[in-house]
């Protein structure tokens, strides 16, 4: 029996005091500002951020918007994700395609604002260019939100330190058909996380739990986890657990659904689902 390491155990360092809210950075004619809802942040619930981009010089730029013009995003240094066990193949092997597949596997933890109604599972502009001009004079607003949760879609983050980062692509063109180098601008803002008193188990502590239990196991070895079906490890708020396991290829828009239920705070095995996956409704994993 796997006993994972609590999240308790790493001390909770201390919230600073009369921490800023906004920050301005200005380059090359182009003014940036983001304004947080607040900070600190309470892990677990939704924080907005207004992003503000303004052309204060003489000629028109390029920018290049995919979902939004400006990105907000953080990583949190200080607390990277604790890796679990060794396992055996090819549960090992199963458990580095699940933390692949959520972008946790180097134990990079990250927080991302995002326009609302999107995950960041599939908000992607593929090979589609999209170009728009900002005159001069003219101002761009945008409002974006942190779901309170750790990107994608994994237990809220811990009491912490995040470098926040906001991030805007421009270049110097009058019309959206003429290719310029393209150049970036970057603000930083120190944001805190504060965390929730419960302590969650990391995805690869649950995927140590998960991938233990035969009927989990009995489908990725059927299956073949790799061969075209998705992994699953997702977060539920509503519950507090995980969903772990794998989608059947293939069968889009309506996939098949064999995921283990885990309690994310105990690391109990609450069930086994095996149902119909909707990604008009349950999103990409």
């Amino acid at each position: 029996m796997l006993t994972p390491v609590p999240a308790a155990a790493t001390p909770e360092p201390s919230i600073p005091a009369d921490l800023s809210r906004a920050a301005v950075v200005e380059q090359d004619g182009v003014r940036l500002t983001m304004e947080l809802e607040r900070n600190p942040m309470p892990a677990g619930e939704v924080t907005w951020v207004t992003k503000t981009i303004e052309n204060v010089g003489k000629k028109p730029i390029q920018y290049f918007p995919c979902g939004e013009a400006m990105t907000v995003a953080g990583q949190l240094h200080d607390r990277p994700w604790r890796p679990g066990v060794q396992l055996p193949n090819p549960q090992a092997l199963w458990k580095k395609y699940l933390l692949l597949h959520v972008d946790v596997w180097d134990g990079t933890r990250q927080v991302i604002f995002l326009p609302d109604g999107l995950t960041g599972s599939s908000s992607g502009c593929g090979d589609i260019a999209y170009v728009e001009i900002l005159g001069p004079g003219k101002a761009l607003r945008e409002r974006s939100r942190w779901d309170g949760l750790t990107f994608r879609r994994l237990a809220p983050p811990p009491t912490s330190k995040v470098d926040l980062v906001g991030s805007f692509e421009y270049a110097h063109a009058a019309r959206a058909d003429v290719e310029a180098p393209r150049l970036k601008l970057e603000m930083q803002l120190e944001t805190w996380i504060d965390g929730r008193p419960d302590a969650y188990l990391d995805p690869g502590e649950v995927a140590d739990l998960a991938l233990r239990d035969p009927r989990l196991a009995a489908i990725l070895t059927a299956r073949d986890l790799y061969n075209g079906n998705e992994g699953v490890l997702i977060f539920d708020p509503a519950w507090t657990t995980y969903q772990v396991g794998m989608l059947e290829s293939g069968n889009l828009p309506v996939s098949r659904a064999h995921l283990l239920t885990v309690d994310a705070v105990t690391g109990e095995i609450r069930g086994w689902v095996e149902r119909d996956w909707d990604y008009d409704v349950d999103d990409y994993p």
